[in-house]
């Protein structure tokens, strides 16, 4: 019976997580974060580089003050 009752759990969380996604992109970027978006899209600076992002964490919130929308 526990078993049973543990796969409903899961099942219910998982089908919660599948509906969260399709919700979630049915919903348009704003205008307002439209320019962003795209340069986020395509900023290639972690994969241009051998093992990834090596800036931190302080230097992102750094760039993301300098870049007002």
């Amino acid at each position: 019976m526990q078993f049973i009752i543990l796969i409903a759990v899961l099942s219910g969380f998982i089908g919660l997580y599948i509906l969260a996604m399709a919700l979630n992109a049915k919903v348009a970027v704003p205008e307002s974060c439209k320019e962003a978006y795209l340069e986020a899209q395509s900023c290639e600076s972690c994969s241009t580089r051998a093992g990834g992002c090596h800036g931190s964490f302080k230097d992102a919130i750094e760039f993301m003050k300098e870049v007002k929308l």
